[in-house]
């Protein structure tokens, strides 16, 4: 993701939608839930109070 999109582009909330003429475009999760945040952000997004980083990846446990 490009760094050009602001805060989006380290969120886990961010949705990265294609359309069919190849515009991306970055949904954000948190519109569903709360209407303060905007389905589409303008972007750059420099400050956004639902920001938040990814969820570390968890290693795959393995059977004993």
């Amino acid at each position: 993701m490009s760094p050009a999109v602001g805060l989006c582009a380290t969120c886990q909330y961010v949705r990265e939608v294609r359309s069919d003429r190849g515009s991306v475009f970055y949904r954000c999760a948190l519109s569903a839930q709360d209407p303060v945040y905007p389905k589409y952000p303008r972007l750059p997004v420099l400050r956004c109070p639902g920001w938040t980083p990814p969820a570390p990846a968890q290693e795959p446990v393995t059977p004993s």
